[in-house]
């Protein structure tokens, strides 16, 4: 019977399929298993959180518990990351996040985190470049969901944006109320600032329902959107917006990235249902690409071995492009783009670096 080394994926729920991420790293595994390399398998293995940090940390706790267990992918979502980070670092797994953004995650110093999605220092900052250089914002208005992901990042961008010259007239931050979809006074407050952009550090779901509120009262200032809003144009109101709403990704726009080109022709045919919303594909395929690639230069199923290769990697050209972390586990140099949504399309504008 051929040994087994499996890699956990942890994830929201078990219906991987819908998972862009899922997919991509799936992709990885089956090409790695397909040319052999190694005397043994690897698996990629489920590890479903329900969006709940107790269930997390009791599948992470469960999966750590495996002998077979030798390397983490995920979480994708910040707070659930935040809340079972430690485990794996206990573990003593090589962790990679292909979205997970929060500056928290590596502010903490563990030595076997990584993630090839760019940290939200950088993400928050480019985009209140955005706000104030490229929008042109002068009355600029943050709204916040206060999780573990849209908090650090709406106070990031709230600093750079004072530091250009541009002090926000709202900074709000989700209470007891906005948690009960209870939206009538952060509606008020920032119809009552006048802004001329309102930037949403807001998870998608009640982004929407605060754009269109918004809209439907009359507020005609352009929308710029995080990068939790990334499978679709959430920000969008057809007919009511004067301007188009903006939104920014921290990975690549893989339809545009010539490294990424033998990847995604690969993935539109094996998962063709999967190019909706096709973000982050490339990155899981490449933090999957990472591990795999350690797991090879061990040549056995060794967890701790597994993660001094990674420490020790270096570089990794992958679909990303040449992918190097910095000593705290972060992307060096990423880029951050910038995109236009009208008609349920993104129309990408350029490297924020570049447009401001």
């Amino acid at each position: 019977m051929t040994a087994v080394a499996r890699i956990g994926f942890q994830l929201p729920e078990p219906n991987v399929r819908d998972v862009t991420g899922w997919c991509a790293a799936e992709l990885a595994v089956e090409n790695f298993n397909a040319a052999k390399k190694i005397p043994f398998r690897v698996e990629l293995a489920t590890v479903i959180d329900r969006r709940d940090a107790a269930a997390g940390i009791a599948a992470a706790k469960a999966f750590a518990a495996d002998p077979a267990a030798v390397a983490m992918l995920g979480p994708i979502n910040s707070d659930m990351a935040l809340a079972s980070q430690h485990v794996y670092n206990a573990a003593g797994f090589a962790q990679i996040s292909s979205e997970a953004s929060s500056p928290r995650l590596t502010a903490r110093g563990y030595k076997n985190f990584f993630r090839v999605v760019a940290n939200d220092e950088v993400q928050g900052r480019q985009l209140a470049r955005a706000a104030v250089k490229y929008l042109k914002g002068t009355r600029i208005a943050v709204l916040s969901d206060n999780s573990g992901w849209g908090k650090p990042i709406a106070e990031i961008f709230s600093a750079e944006a004072a530091r250009l010259g541009v002090q926000p007239v709202l900074d709000y931050f989700f209470g007891p109320k906005e948690l009960t979809l209870d939206f009538d006074t952060l509606i008020d407050a920032t119809m009552a600032s006048d802004p001329d952009v309102v930037y949403f550090a807001i998870y998608w779901n009640k982004a929407h329902i605060i754009a269109h509120r918004l809209r439907d009262r009359g507020m005609k200032a352009t929308f710029l959107g995080s990068d939790a809003l990334k499978p679709y144009a959430f920000l969008e109101v057809p007919s009511l917006d004067v301007t188009p709403p903006h939104h920014s990704l921290a990975g690549i726009d893989m339809r545009l990235k010539t490294s990424a080109r033998p990847f995604f022709e690969q993935f539109a045919v094996r998962y063709p249902m999967m190019l909706v919303a096709p973000q982050y594909a490339a990155e899981a395929f490449d933090a999957a690409g990472i591990l795999l690639k350690a797991i090879e230069q061990v040549a056995r199923i060794d967890r701790a071995a597994t993660l001094a290769a990674v420490q020790t990697m270096g570089r990794y050209e992958g679909a990303l492009g040449a992918i190097r972390f910095n000593e705290l586990g972060d992307l060096v140099d990423p880029e951050i783009g910038l995109y236009r949504c009208k008609d349920g399309l993104r129309a990408y504008l350029g490297a924020i670096r570049e447009l401001a």
